[in-house]
């Protein structure tokens, strides 16, 4: 990629004397991806090279890992006081899940031919009208007060915490849910110091007056956002956490480039670097999300620690003419 930064191979701690200059809460890691690895040193690797890059917020959830995430996130966290934690509340594995998630060996040689288990493990969004396997591995959506308070207590004992940072609801759009009586207790929990803020966590396009005032009077929302499809919520303000900016929109935006020369043509010229390469259009993407979401928090969730890196870099290397480029692929997509 000439005129462009060379992206190494070479170990992490290349590039931690990086993070003193990235800018502060700009980049958290997101803990879902990390249960597509296959054991939990692979995936201690993975946390420690965030937190070699700077990286010092951590999001995770009762879900991840079918039930194991919370764990190993407090073993990893047990000598790092400097760090913040998101988790959720609202989903949970059922016991079968739970057997599932702690027998990770045997359950991850079958991996392969069932791809929707693989997603469970990693705790993919659950579909409205959950199959087989949902109803297998989860136990029904409940977002009630004694829910909260539950799986608060929970996350509070397995993470070792005295208090959670973010405390987020999970994926609440489109289920029922008493907000007013949980808006309640959430704000309770803020001002007796057991969480720091609360709000959603998940698709928030779909609003009706229930998740509408949650959203009003929540202190922190995370939501999707990327290139393509752009924000799944409100737009972005200095308690916004975005997410998701790579995985359905790195291979739509590598097959419209591939699709038309012309515009592969015209972003190389404008970038100064090559489109074709993956690493460019993942620091594109990258780019394009902390510019949308200026003064919040943006989650890279990934199993590649060549991903990482690039990712960490590009929350302070803008890249040539990024914003035009970036515009050009969105009218590719109709905006």
């Amino acid at each position: 990629m000439d005129g462009h930064p060379e992206i190494s191979d070479d170990a992490v701690r290349e590039f931690a004397h990086e993070a003193a200059s990235a800018p502060a809460g700009t980049l958290g890691f997101g803990c879902a991806s990390l249960y597509a690895l296959p054991s939990a040193q692979h995936r201690r690797t993975m946390l420690e090279a965030a937190y070699e890059l700077g990286i010092r917020h951590f999001d995770v959830a009762p879900t991840y890992g079918l039930g194991i995430a919370e764990k190993e996130l407090a073993d990893f966290l047990h000598h790092r006081p400097d760090v913040t934690v998101a988790t959720k509340f609202g989903l949970r594995p059922s016991i079968l899940g739970r057997i599932a998630g702690a027998t990770q060996h045997p359950v991850r040689q079958g991996l392969s031919r069932l791809p929707a288990l693989q997603a469970r493990m990693r705790g993919a969004a659950r579909r409205q009208d959950p199959g087989v396997l949902d109803r297998i591995l989860y136990t029904e959506r409940d977002y009630s007060v004694a829910a909260a308070r539950r799986s608060l207590l929970d996350s509070l004992r397995v993470l070792r915490r005295d208090h959670i940072d973010h405390f987020l609801i999970h994926e609440p759009a489109g289920y029922p849910i008493t907000h007013l009586e949980v808006v309640e207790y959430l704000e309770q929990c803020r001002r007796d110091g057991l969480i720091g803020s609360w709000g959603p966590a998940g698709d928030l396009s779909r609003m009706n007056p229930a998740l509408a005032y949650i959203c009003d009077h929540a202190g922190v929302q995370q939501f999707p956002y990327d290139l393509v499809q752009g924000a799944a919520g409100r737009p972005a303000a200095p308690h916004t956490v975005t997410y998701g900016f790579i995985s359905a929109a790195l291979p739509r935006v590598e097959q419209a480039l591939a699709n038309s020369p012309a515009l592969s043509r015209h972003c190389t010229e404008l970038l100064d670097a090559d489109v074709t390469d993956r690493r460019t259009v993942i620091w594109l993407l990258a780019r394009d999300a902390f510019r949308n979401n200026p003064f919040g928090t943006v989650l890279a969730s990934t199993t590649k620690l060549g991903h990482l890196r690039l990712i960490h870099r590009a929350a302070t290397t803008p890249l040539p003419n990024e914003t035009e480029v970036a515009r050009a692929i969105r009218k590719e997509f109709g905006e």
